[in-house]
Parts: C-alpha cells; structure tokens; sequence
C-alpha cells in the first residue's frame, strides 16, 4: 500500500509546484476567464487548468514505468497509448476554446474523435444486463455508438459542473478516490494505481481551486478530466459482475450525470409552448418548439439554484461534494451487497433525486404539476 501512496504523493507535488506556473503563464498571455452576468467570480481569472493536471498525472505515469513498476507497466499497452493520445486531442481543443472559444459542434466532434480512438484499441461496453430478468444483452455493432455516447456524455457532464471554485475539481477527485476502492476490490490494480495517480493530480490542482480560486479548469481542465473519468469508471469496475460494472461507474458519476439529464431536460421544456390556431372546423391546440436549446448557455444549473436559495458559494461546494460522496456510497452499495435487489435500488435512488430536484422549484417542472395549458398561458 505504500507504493499507492508514494505515487499519490508524487503526483500531488508536481501538481502542486507546476499549477503556479501555468497561472503566471495564462496571466502574461492573456487567457483569462472574464467575468459577465452569467458567471459567479467578479474579476478576471487564469484558464489552463488542464495542463497542470495532464502533466502530473502523465508524468508520475511516466516516472513509474521508468522505474518499472510492474503494475504500471502491465497497463502501458498499446491500448494506454492510444488513451494518451485521446488525451492530447481533448486538451488541445480545451485549449484551444480557452485562448479563442469555439462552437459545441466543433468540441463534440474532437470529443467524438478522442471516443473512436479508444475504440480502435478495444475499449467499450459490450456487454449490459437487463435488470429486469438478470440476461446478459451482446451489444455488438452498438457497442461502437453507445462508447462513444458514455465518453461524450460524461467528458460534457464535467464541464456543465464546472461553475463555481473548486466544484468540479472535487467532485473529481471524490469519483477518483471511488474508482480506486472499486477497482481495488476486483484487483484490477493498474487501474486502482492510474487512477489514484489522477486524483493527486487533481489534489495538487485544487489547492489552488478551491475557494477563492487563483485559477480556473476552463475547459482544458473540465473536458480531460470528463474524459479521463469516463475511461477509468468503465475500466475500473469492468472485472465485476455485467450490471455491477455498468451501475458502479453511473452511481460513482451521479452528480455530473444527475445535473446533465436536468440540464437537457428543462432546457426541452423551456423551448416548447402551446399554440392555438384557427382552421375550418375550429380551434386547435398544439405544442410548437422554439429549438432544442441544449447548447444555450444558462444559470440554473444544480449549484445556481442553491446560490439562489441563500447559500454561500463555499457552502454550495461542500454540499454537492456531500451529494457526491452518497453517490459513490451507493456505488459501493452494489458492489458489497451481493443479494442486492437492482430494481428497488435504483427505484429508492430516482425516487431521492426527484425529491431533491423538486426543493429546487424549477420553474419548467411546473409544466408537469399545474398542466400544460396553464404554463403556456404564462409563455
């Protein structure tokens, strides 16, 4: 065990002595985050929060496979290369939207490209199990799009977190504590050490990212870490039973994932209303949407709702750090309790979450309590 620690150690201090430095370096070019009216911070602040985390977490990797640790030297396959390459393209365009900012499209595209690498090196979920009857479910073909749609989905579930100091920062570092246990558990151990490697990393990152933040992820930091957390969930609990192995890695990412659903599904409703219109045998009514707004930046995410019912930028961190703790326990949850009853699990953890999304009174839910006739009336 004391090799893991060494390990985290050094991943930590690099972290820690080269984030200044890539501060001092975003300063002098520029590359800040300015703040407007759907930000939080009120002055400007250094981007490139990825680099610092990249290089730590890739040369503590680096520094272990030259002192041939076996474990880490097992998992540099080839497969670990093409991760790392998947890794570059990831924070190239993060850098890249940092210094000039470029369209979702153009990200997504990059995020889709870093997914088919790592499916040209065998990483992908080809095997789920249905809940409902125990069978395992052969994806085949679909294992392609539905890789692609985790990798995706979860590198953009970070990076709609990223809102206040610290928030991201930490729930990663939470996720990658959790995928070590889990992957610790099934002795998959290159994957307990590489991802006990990144949350120093990210530890080292946070001392200067936490409130009141000296410098921001952007979305260097945001989308390498979304991607790298997708990569080491699945990889991590892929040893362990097929329904394990996909709900452990969903559980551990609840929060980010949680917020991501809320995101798309309130910004659907926001974009429908109920149109009257006149033809020969009489009124009709019928719902008229104004556009998918997915892409339509707001500030009614998880964390503005809470600063919005009072609560201190710092408290509304540790709170959702609290959230993201419970999750990864119930990511445990279903590794430890053999005889676990899926269905009602899961039914226990939407019923929760609708309870807790209801406290946050958003307006849009309205649609579903006081009917679709009167919400529209107010549109």
């Amino acid at each position: 065990m004391i090799k893991y620690f060494l390990f985290f150690l050094a991943s930590t201090t690099i972290s820690l002595l080269i984030t200044p430095l890539i501060r001092l370096i975003a300063k002098k070019l520029n590359i800040i985050d300015l703040p407007s009216k759907r930000k939080t911070h009120k002055k400007p602040m250094p981007l490139l929060g990825g680099i610092p985390i990249f290089i730590a977490f890739n040369l503590t990797i680096f520094l272990g496979i030259l002192f041939n640790f076996e474990y880490l030297e097992k998992f540099y396959t080839s497969k670990w290369m093409s991760i790392f390459i998947a890794q570059l393209i990831i924070l190239g365009i993060g850098i890249y939207d940092d210094i000039k900012k470029t369209k979702p499209w153009v990200k997504f595209l990059f995020q889709i490209l870093a997914g088919s690498l790592l499916i040209v090196s065998s990483f992908g979920i080809h095997i789920i199990t249905n809940p409902f009857t125990g069978n395992s479910i052969n994806l085949g073909i679909l294992f392609i799009p539905i890789t692609i749609l985790w990798v995706v989905g979860i590198t953009n579930a970070l990076n709609l977190i990223d809102g206040l100091d610290g928030l991201a920062t930490g729930t990663s570092f939470i996720v990658c504590i959790t995928i070590f246990g889990i992957a610790y558990i099934y002795q998959n151990i290159g994957i307990a050490l590489v991802s006990l490697i990144l949350a120093g990393s990210i530890l080292g990152f946070l001392r200067y990212n936490f409130y009141p933040a000296k410098i921001f992820l952007g979305d260097s930091g945001s989308l390498l870490l979304g991607f790298l957390l997708a990569v080491l969930s699945l990889r991590g609990s892929h040893k362990g039973a097929v329904m394990v192995a996909i709900l452990a890695p969903i559980l551990a990412l609840g929060l980010p994932i949680t917020d991501t659903l809320l995101t798309m599904i309130r910004r659907f409703l926001k974009s429908i209303r109920l149109v009257n219109y006149q033809n020969e045998n009489g009124k009709l009514k019928f719902l008229l949407s104004k556009g998918f707004l997915i892409f339509e930046a707001d500030k009614d995410h998880i964390h503005h709702r809470l600063l919005k019912r009072g609560f201190s930028q710092k408290k509304v961190v540790i709170i959702l750090y609290g959230i993201c703790i419970i999750f990864c326990t119930l990511a445990f949850v279903t590794i430890a309790w053999k005889n676990l009853n899926i269905i009602l699990f899961l039914a226990a953890i939407i019923m929760a979450s609708f309870i807790g999304i209801k406290s946050l009174k958003y307006r849009e839910f309205k649609i579903f309590e006081k009917g679709i006739k009167k919400e529209a009336r107010k549109q």
